[in-house]
């Protein structure tokens, strides 16, 4: 049975593991069962961070056990057979022809439904934006990803210089393939698997007035093509068409003041309706038309002169660097759409939209986790965390032996006991009927 909400649901999910805090408890829940002041930042052992770094492994061990999760996570490309289990022509009104089973219950997104139409993968799912890399996509200088409204903007930063490649940029030193891999791993703000090539020692981050990029987008490679990258809106419905998808490149250019006349370094690399920024231009200003290869004509007047680095960007595409495909709603979840799907069962059915073939026909990535945290989960998360903590104590900074009281193994015998207990009696069963 579905539970949205109990009185007894731990609500301080605040997740920030570097300040002792996670989505099953924190710190402060920890300190108070161990009886002890409160973690500081620094002034303790562990400090916060360190607790924090416990409770995330705890976490883990916990979705391990109860094969289901109380935390957003991401499922990525999970491959499923598809089987008719309807005759399509003789289907029901807001029936269905056939269903998948996901790994994962409790399924809040469905980020890409790709099924195999014969001569590749067709999205059904999401608002889907999509960018390609053409023969000169080194020359590229960044990938800008908008909110709707004209709202936060992320600028994914590409970098070829090894020794300056920033945790917040993507590496396009070694090739197309590697580059976009390298692309979806900071739009997904996780561990580079580009790692050995690029020598990154910790997971990608792109934040901008406070919001994570992958709260917002998720990336993928697109099956059987390197060059492209499928970026999916992560916002409810079809709220993502909404959202923008830029390119840019870097110039160095001649501006002349009052003359909307500009000397650019190769104008093969630019398009018409390109806007252009910095140093001597003023407002918004657009390419209107290109004379020659080191000439474009302005839409506006230049307000001084000089040389300077310009920056060109666009929605479209540049010429032999990149191009973009808008975001577009390709989502018709409903029960009389291409496929619905029941979130409890992580079962997707296929209505409209479903693959011609059988094997490997369906490719999921989704975003599967129960929205609310029980008593129990944050009671055994609290206890584990707890207890690794006394594992790890030296009985003289933390926890005190008096002899009046049981001994730290036995307090980190009781502790881990009673968590397991716990989980042991929240674990998930599943029946597969035939």
């Amino acid at each position: 049975m579905s539970i949205t909400h109990s009185p007894s649901d731990y609500t301080a999910i605040a997740p920030n593991y570097a300040n002792g805090f996670g989505f099953y408890t924190d710190y402060t829940a920890v300190a108070d069962l161990l009886q002890v002041p409160h973690f500081d930042a620094s002034a303790t052992y562990p400090t916060r961070a360190m607790v924090g770094a416990i409770i995330k492994k705890m976490e883990g061990i916990i979705d391990d056990k109860l094969k289901r999760s109380y935390r957003p996570i991401v499922t990525k490309k999970e491959f499923h057979n598809f089987e008719y289990r309807n005759n399509p022509g003789l289907t029901l009104y807001g029936g269905y022809v056939g269903f998948i089973e996901l790994k994962q219950m409790k399924v809040r997104k469905v980020v890409s439904l790709l099924v195999w139409s014969g001569s590749g993968y067709k999205e059904i799912a999401s608002a889907q934006a999509q960018i390609r890399l053409l023969e000169n996509y080194r020359d590229m200088h960044s990938i800008i990803l908008q909110l709707p409204n004209s709202g936060v903007s992320f600028e994914l930063v590409a970098e070829n210089d090894l020794t300056g490649l920033g945790n917040d940029e993507f590496c396009t030193t070694f090739g197309v393939k590697t580059t976009t891999s390298d692309l979806s791993s900071l739009i997904n703000e996780e561990f580079p698997s580009t790692s050995q090539y690029t020598g990154a020692t910790a997971a990608k981050s792109l934040t901008s007035s406070n919001l994570a990029v992958s709260d917002f987008f998720f990336a993928q490679k697109e099956e059987g093509n390197g060059a492209n990258v499928l970026i999916s809106s992560l916002l409810s419905g079809d709220d993502g068409s909404d959202c923008v998808i830029k390119a840019t490149i870097k110039q160095s250019c001649t501006t002349t003041n009052t003359s909307t006349t500009l000397t650019v370094a190769d104008s093969s690399k630019l398009a018409v309706g390109m806007t252009v920024e910095g140093t001597g231009i003023t407002g918004t200003v657009t390419i209107a038309s290109i004379s020659d290869s080191t000439t474009v004509i302005l839409d506006s007047a230049a307000t001084a002169s000089g040389t300077n680095t310009l920056t060109f960007t666009t929605t479209d595409s540049i010429p032999t660097v990149c191009s973009l495909t808008a975001f577009t709603d390709k989502d018709d979840m409903k029960r009389t759409g291409d496929y619905w799907l029941l979130n409890e069962e992580g079962r997707i059915f296929f209505l409209q939209d479903y693959p011609y073939h059988t094997r490997n026909s369906v490719i999921v990535s989704y975003i599967a986790g129960n929205s609310r945290v029980p008593s129990a989960i944050h009671d055994a998360a609290t206890k584990l965390v707890a207890a690794e903590i006394l594992r790890h104590d030296d009985q003289s900074v933390l926890i005190t032996e008096t002899g009046a009281n049981i001994s730290t193994k036995e307090k980190y015998d009781i502790l881990k006991k009673e968590a397991m207990d716990t989980l042991s009696g929240k674990a998930d069963i599943v029946y597969f009927i035939e």
